[in-house]
C-alpha cells in the first residue's frame, strides 16, 4: 500500500510516516517509480508507534521495543511494566507542575499585596 493509504488507515500523517521510515522504524520497499510501498504489517507497527507516542514514549524507547513487538516476544507483563513506569514519570511531572503553580500563585499574591500597600500609602497621603 502507498503511504497515503497507510496514513489513512492509521491516522498518522504522511510526514510522520516518512520520518518513521527515515529512522528505520518502519520499512517500505520502493516501487519502480520510487514510491514507498508498505505491507500489511506496517499498519500494526505504525499503530504501535502512534499509540506509544500518544502515551508519551520517545521514539528511541519505542524503537527498542519494536523488534520484539514485531516478532511477538514482547510480553503483556513487559508492556504493563513499561506503562506503569510511564505513569510514575507522569506523576512526577504533575507534582513538579503543581509546585510551579503554587509558586506562581504565591508570586501573584505577593504582587497584589505590594499593589494594595502602594495604593493604601497613596490614599493616606491624600487624606489630610
Amino acid at each position: 500500500m502507498r503511504i497515503s493509504e497507510l496514513a489513512r488507515r492509521t491516522g498518522v500523517s504522511t510526514h510522520r510516516l516518512r520520518r518513521y521510515d527515515d529512522l528505520g522504524l518502519v520499512t517500505a520497499r520502493r516501487t519502480d517509480r520510487g514510491y514507498r510501498a508498505y505491507d500489511e504489517a506496517a499498519v500494526r507497527e505504525v499503530t504501535f508507534l502512534a499509540m506509544g507516542r500518544d502515551l508519551g514514549f520517545s521514539l528511541d524507547e519505542l524503537g527498542a521495543l519494536l523488534p520484539r513487538y514485531r516478532d511477538g516476544s514482547l510480553s503483556i507483563d513487559e508492556m504493563v511494566a513499561g506503562l506503569r513506569a510511564r505513569i510514575a514519570v507522569v506523576e512526577t511531572e504533575i507534582a513538579e507542575r503543581e509546585e510551579l503553580r503554587d509558586r506562581l500563585v504565591d508570586h501573584v499574591g505577593w504582587f497584589e499585596q505590594r499593589r494594595a500597600a502602594a495604593l493604601g500609602a497613596r490614599s493616606t497621603k491624600e487624606t489630610p
